[in-house]
């Protein structure tokens, strides 16, 4: 089913359009933000559980926790066991692979709760120093500024700062020990500012997505994150056992074009071309500027006979208004992940090339077969709206070609 014109027009700019509900929870975020969000903040998570480590390595050579006397004590205990969380979000272990797709905030929420509870409970310790305390309060600040450098929504934020706003509370009421610190008061002012900055870490890294992924000139994805959208949608139809279409497609004597008109004319016809494909195809799939005339599209479920069908409803008008009433067109060739038995990505691209490639050559042949016979070449409108899918065999599977002339 080929999407409205109407819908897909806001996604001329892309997926990636900075809106204010980015802010406030996950669910609208396009995939390679995701991704990128992910990888900023299990690293910023990494480099807390290394700031942890060594700190509570270090610091007892200040505040006395090597003393013997201390070794059973509360806070002893507490400080092993922030090391213990530390060294496990360090080596990626605290959760799973799934909950850090869907949470990647969790092994920073874990390390927050283990600072706050030896703030606490290192507290109560009477054999605990006030550069005990100063040590822990240390521990909690830096973890907060840590938390100013990771992209977080507003619901992200606040629950990584929940554990922090329920010890003000406890310390309000018990006049929790921080040493030589002040500790409420600086939270008081340093919290909030925290979040802001993770909310314009989270604008920063949205406009950077957006640069990497849009290609300005037709609006569709680039081929950076048409890579990287492969393997993330190829992986997921692995997982689900579901059929994966690509198509690639490429304008037929566009250089022929270029050289008639110039690039400026031929930038207009890309241009036009990325528009069509984007707005004739559905929200869930991606058009991919693969290179020059070179288009690539993925088509996550669906099968290699629907795909063909919506194929030849996208091409049928023709992909850009030419000159002297006549259309653009292009060669397309289709791989499927299941009907090719296929487990490679790239193997998936190169076999659609290739599909292309022979499809434009039975073009080019049928054309000089139609000139020889009519002594003239023929129109290019004549053939605007034509589409032959050339079926071949294989050993192992059954392929198709398609070409659109």
């Amino acid at each position: 089913m080929l999407s409205g014109p109407a819908i897909d027009a806001k996604r001329r700019v892309g997926v990636l359009r900075c809106c204010y509900k980015d802010f406030f929870y996950t669910p609208r975020h396009a995939e390679i933000l995701h991704l990128r969000r992910k990888e900023s903040i299990q690293l910023t998570a990494r480099f807390a559980a290394v700031f942890a480590c060594v700190l509570l390595a270090v610091i007892p050579f200040w505040d006395g926790a090597y003393d013997s006397q201390m070794w059973l004590s509360q806070t002893s205990i507490m400080r092993l066991l922030v090391v213990g969380i530390a060294i496990v979000v360090l080596t990626n272990r605290a959760v799973s692979a799934r909950w850090r797709r869907h949470f990647p905030y969790l092994p920073m929420l874990m390390l927050v709760i283990a600072a706050c509870l030896l703030c606490v409970f290192g507290a109560h310790d009477l054999l605990a120093t006030q550069r005990m305390f100063s040590a822990h309060s240390f521990l909690l600040l830096g973890l907060v500024l840590m938390i100013a450098i990771m992209p977080l929504t507003l619901v992200e934020a606040a629950i990584l700062s929940s554990p922090i706003m329920a010890l003000l509370v406890i310390g309000a009421q018990t006049s929790l020990a921080t040493g030589f610190v002040a500790l409420e008061m600086i939270l008081a002012v340093l919290l909030p500012l925290a979040i802001l900055s993770s909310l314009v870490q989270l604008y920063r890294t949205i406009v950077a997505a957006q640069e990497v992924a849009i290609d300005p000139l037709t609006g569709c994805f680039t081929r950076a994150f048409g890579m990287e959208m492969i393997r993330v949608t190829f992986d997921s139809s692995m997982r689900k056992n579901a059929p994966y279409t690509m198509a690639f497609i490429d304008l037929d004597d566009f250089k022929q074009i270029n050289d008639r008109h110039g690039h400026d004319y031929g930038d207009r016809i890309l241009a036009e071309v990325g528009n069509n494909l984007v707005d004739r195809f559905r929200s869930s799939d991606l058009v991919v500027r693969w290179g020059g005339e070179e288009f690539l599209v993925l088509l996550p479920e669906l099968p290699m006979a629907q795909a063909n069908e919506v194929l030849a409803r996208v091409m049928a008008p023709g992909l850009a208004n030419l000159e002297g009433g006549q259309t653009q067109c292009a060669s397309v060739g289709l791989s499927e992940r299941i009907e090719d038995a296929i487990s490679i990505p790239q193997n998936l691209i190169d076999l659609a090339d290739q599909r292309m490639y022979d499809a434009k050559k039975r073009r080019d042949h049928d054309d000089m077969i139609a000139e020889s016979m009519s002594g003239r070449k023929r129109p290019a409108d004549a053939a605007a709206i034509a589409a032959t899918v050339h079926k071949s065999s294989r050993v192992d599977s059954k392929t198709a070609n398609q070409t659109i002339n």
